[in-house]
């Protein structure tokens, strides 16, 4: 009887893979029809289309969707569980996170909003409206009574689901400030943004220090007052602002390289290293990370290790070398300190990425920082390549007269 059961049971299988098989271009069909109806903003319309794809055949991405739809509709039980199921289907995905998350927001659950966006900011760490959105999130979930006021006596009728618009797949959330604490500290931060353009930096840390009165919540706000307070080498005042970027956002992968750079200012290479180290478990591929990594190898005298991360950093981002720290929140690149040992292996770095002006250009530096070793010079495999520079050619007449000038008489 079992066996019987067991073979009954095959065949209902079957026959439904065989149905949906048959079916499956209709059926697709739906969700296209779906995201058709989806990017008009007809939601109704695209709910109706993606419900008639069976579940087992819904893709993560139409999943969201579906809770979009659902949510902005103001259905928030159908909404978690589309998201969740988008999130089940990919959970690495920072979208579906934050969209869970402004489902918790738009709930009035701010604490749990705040939750879903760490774990969407751990997962996407540079993207810009994420970043906004654990904004708003840390901001409610410190100050829930000013926060449902304003929604009592602003988007109660206006805007109840407290989502400020839909980009593309991502929802945003509004922030629940009084508008006139939001735009007073705007004010001061784009006071703050020109002067600091214009190297004036005392104005500007007045005027950041203004905007962070009203709103210590804004993570880039704080992380540029770090960055006025780095480039006027008050390094204490820098980490203390950098440190309270990073209460507010664990993953700003910046601001992690700027404490470590203010590390290696302070000659505290170990301690640089480490904070290094944490930026690329968040961001693996920043060339400029890698190029800070490699700058403090070199002043630790471990230079097989720094050119490595230094070739890392070149293999990302060929022309890493050629940018000077800039912006507002960007990451700041070490400045190597004179000395002729890293000239040369800079020289041999670029004479085996094929790069022959810029190899002899760091050979010459290295001769004029004082440079010694000259077997390595001759001997170095790498730069085999250069024999027929002229460049090159110039360099070994360097070499000859230094060597016979050192010979003892």
């Amino acid at each position: 009887m079992t066996r019987i059961l067991r073979e009954a049971q095959a065949r209902q299988r079957a026959a439904l893979i065989i149905a949906l098989l048959l079916l499956a271009p209709s059926l697709f069909g739906q969700a296209a029809v779906g995201n058709e109806k989806f990017d008009q903003k007809e939601y109704q319309a695209a709910i109706d289309a993606y419900e008639k794809v069976p579940q087992a055949m819904r893709e993560a991405t139409t999943l969201n969707r579906l809770g979009i739809s659902y949510h902005l509709l103001n259905r928030l039980r159908p909404a978690e569980n589309a998201y969740k199921g988008a999130i089940g289907k990919d959970p690495k995905n920072a979208t579906f996170l934050n969209n869970l998350a402004a489902l918790y927001y738009s709930q009035g659950k701010f604490n749990d909003a705040d939750k879903e966006m760490l774990r969407a900011l751990e997962r996407s760490p540079d993207n810009t409206l994420l970043r906004q959105n654990l904004h708003a999130a840390h901001y409610a979930k410190d100050n829930t009574r000013t926060a449902r006021e304003v929604v009592r006596s602003v988007f109660a009728k206006s805007n109840p689901l407290l989502v400020e618009k839909r980009d593309g797949n991502v929802l945003q959330f509004q922030m629940l400030m009084p508008a006139k604490d939001i735009s007073e500290a705007a004010l001061h931060e784009n006071r703050g943004d020109s002067l600091f353009a214009r190297k004036m930096y005392e104005e500007a840390v007045e005027e950041y220090k203004k905007a962070i009165a009203i709103d210590g919540y804004n993570a880039s706000t704080l992380n540029r007052l770090g960055l006025v307070y780095h480039q006027m080498q008050n390094f204490d005042q820098a980490e203390r602002y950098y440190q309270a970027a990073l209460k507010q956002n664990a993953y700003f992968v910046e601001v992690l390289n700027n404490i470590g750079t203010i590390e290696y200012g302070r000659k505290r290479y170990d301690r640089a290293l480490t904070q290094y180290k944490k930026a690329l478990n968040i961001h693996p591929d920043s060339a400029t990370i890698y190029l800070n990594m490699g700058a403090c190898l070199f002043d630790m005298k471990r230079y097989d290790e720094a050119t490595k991360a230094t070739q890392h950093a070149l293999e990302l981002d060929p022309k890493v070398l050629d940018r000077a720290a800039s912006g507002f929140g960007t990451l700041i690149q070490t400045s190597r300190r004179s000395d002729p040992t890293v000239s040369f292996y800079f020289a041999r770095l670029y004479a085996a990425r094929g790069d022959k002006d810029l190899a002899i250009s760091y050979l010459n530096r290295a001769l004029d920082e004082g440079f010694k070793e000259f077997d390595k010079i001759k001997t170095e495999p790498a730069f085999a390549a250069l024999a027929q520079q002229e460049g090159f050619i110039k360099i070994m007449d360097r070499v000859a007269e230094l060597t016979a000038a050192d010979a003892p008489r």
